[in-house]
């Protein structure tokens, strides 16, 4: 997975991962991050990088089996596509805030709009990267949310 963040150049590079792990970042490396993309290489290549920091990690096909499986109760952050079969990950970003949950959501897609984009901040507590990214801003990104 290869991806550069739209907005990099705002931003200072993250430390890579074994430089987070040197510094003993605070993020609880038992936390449990939840994947949800329609994807199956997607998930598993965010599956085996949110697993290389440790963190417990579930996946789910669709935004309405990550419902169904109650996934969102334990979860300390969710990454999520926005365009999948049913829900959308807006959509289920709006849902989450609806219910009055905070939970961290990343929303990642490879067609960024600025609606998109407007509707995810607007949520609070989240985060829009675009496809490709890079693997260190993705868990920069992740840490960040974890930390607030």
């Amino acid at each position: 997975m290869h991806l550069i963040h739209r907005d990099a150049q705002d931003k200072p590079p993250p430390a890579s991962r074994e430089a987070r792990h040197r510094q003993g970042n605070a993020v609880n490396h038992t936390s449990k991050i939840a994947v949800i993309d329609d994807d199956a290489s997607m998930r598993e290549a965010l599956s085996a990088l949110m697993r290389s920091m440790g963190w417990q990690v579930q996946c789910h096909a669709s935004a309405s089996d990550f419902l169904a499986a109650l996934g969102y109760d334990g979860t300390d952050c969710i990454v999520t596509d926005v365009q999948m079969p049913g829900m959308s990950g807006v959509e289920l970003l709006e849902w989450l805030r609806g219910q009055q949950l905070a939970t961290p959501v990343v929303v990642i897609t490879s067609y960024p709009t600025r609606v998109q984009e407007e509707r995810v901040q607007a949520a609070g507590q989240a985060a829009f990267l675009g496809k490709p990214f890079d693997g260190d801003e993705m868990l920069h990104t992740v840490e960040r949310l974890l930390t607030k």
